[in-house]
């Protein structure tokens, strides 16, 4: 019982942190493992239990609120996550009704002192008790989509039109948001050997790929070095369709213009061919060095804002720009980052988007080519920068991706790629092929 209860404790620090610290669950939860000593099933409780409060905040709190005469909003946020990790073990794990509540009032009496102590304790009691008798029967359906699958209606929307402007149907539109509320096993990407690894499963598409069943990820890493990355198979497919295409004649330079925090830049350093060089350029000083720790000695990595070209005259055949982006096609591994998002913060990526695109072509030789990637489907960031940008630069054209991902089925009618959680199994990867005439 105490060793459940630390996974509680654990759960509710890393909530803690991604609300009053502005952390990254995936990147915090390490070190709130490492500090509560925790592994195994019990590490899995743990991250079943945070993850899934922050996947599906909006529902449990329609849940709480039904139950409450108080606005959520005047809830202390710590007493709010206690409630809603309480409402997630009653309506989504298979925790008994009394061990979630008893778990939670626990928690609650925890993090108080004195009368408060008492009086938060006996607050999370009847909410949690009321949730309990009437989440199955007692409590409205929820026919808000937004609600019922806990994403803000502006993400919906552009789901739906990234849906239809894929030439798919937008009934499709339930299974994805299903798709983002599903816990997403870990992957990594094996590098330079086949080695094997216990508690693995061989990926869907990309022959690099192991699926987690059984391991922490970092523990993983860890023991393995740089021979591994965590890193989703979407990720791994654009990097290898970046590797399987073809400029025209001989090569002599490659560029990753936004490479932090260097999983695609490792892929592709491990197979630069002798006597080209590979230039990986970052912004920030911090995710650059994450970069120089994973890349091989074939990548120069360089600090600098590659919309400047800091690489002077220098032409590439080959340039990724992986762009700046809402990543909102990795929702179902980053589920805090639907709540921290919203459409205005889209002007200033689609200027930054455009420039990065425009920088990349010009630096561009005749007959090379740029892959524009996003880890989103949102149209505003994939099919209208391609519009704007190429209405601008005749010297440009987009050839058909898709052979450059054999063996991934349903892609759709092309030329650009767009990968999706609930077909392909990855994060909702966008891929373009654009060649310099």
């Amino acid at each position: 019982m105490t060793i459940i209860d630390n996974s509680r404790t654990a759960a509710l620090d890393l909530l803690r942190l991604v609300r009053d610290e502005g952390a990254y669950a995936n990147l915090a939860l390490s070190q709130v493992l490492k500090k509560h000593a925790l592994n195994g099933r019990d590490a899995a409780f743990t991250v079943e239990l945070a993850y899934g409060v922050l996947r599906n905040q909006l529902l449990y709190d329609t849940y709480i609120q039904q139950c409450s005469q108080r606005e959520i909003s005047t809830i202390e946020p710590e007493i709010t996550d206690v409630l809603r990790m309480g409402v997630h073990q009653i309506v989504s794990m298979r925790v008994p009704d009394h061990a979630a509540v008893d778990s939670s009032v626990n928690l609650a009496r925890g993090i108080s002192s004195g009368g408060q102590a008492q009086a938060r304790a006996g607050f999370v009691n009847a909410i949690l008790r009321c949730v309990a008798r009437n989440h199955d029967a007692g409590f409205e359906p929820q026919s808000d989509m937004s609600i019922a699958y806990s994403h803000p209606q502006w993400i919906i929307d552009a789901y739906r039109d990234s849906l239809i402007a894929c030439g798919r149907d937008d009934s499709e539109l339930e299974n994805l948001l299903q798709a983002n509320n599903l816990p997403a096993k870990p992957v990594v990407a094996v590098r330079f050997d086949d080695p094997e690894i216990d508690g693995t499963s061989p990926g869907r598409w990309s022959e690099n790929a192991r699926v987690l069943d059984s391991v922490i990820p970092q523990e993983l890493v860890n023991g393995m070095e740089s021979r591994i990355i965590v890193q989703d198979e979407g990720s791994q497919l654009v990097a290898q369709a970046f590797l399987l295409a073809t400029p025209s004649g001989p090569e002599s330079a490659w560029l990753d213009m936004c490479a932090g925090p260097g999983g695609k830049a490792a892929l592709i350093s491990d197979s630069v061919p002798q006597g080209v060089t590979f230039t990986a350029v970052e912004l920030h000083e911090h995710r650059a060095r994450l970069v120089k720790q994973v890349v091989t000695t074939s990548a120069t990595v360089v600090v600098a804002d590659a919309r400047t070209r800091p690489w002077g005259n220098l032409f590439f055949d080959r340039v990724l720009v992986d762009a700046p982006c809402t990543g909102l096609g990795a929702l179902r591994r980053r589920p805090e980052a639907r709540w921290r998002k919203n459409a205005s913060d889209l002007y200033g990526l689609n200027t930054l988007q455009e420039e990065l695109l425009l920088a990349a072509l010009d630096s561009t030789r005749s007959g090379g080519i740029v892959c524009y990637v996003t880890c989103s489907p949102h149209v505003e960031e994939t099919r209208d920068i391609l519009r704007t940008v190429l209405a601008e630069r005749p010297d440009a054209h987009v050839e058909d991706a898709r052979p450059l991902f054999p063996g991934v089925t349903d892609l759709g009618p092309g030329p650009t790629v767009q990968l999706w959680p609930h077909i392909h199994g990855t994060d909702a990867m966008f891929f373009a092929l654009i060649r310099r005439n």
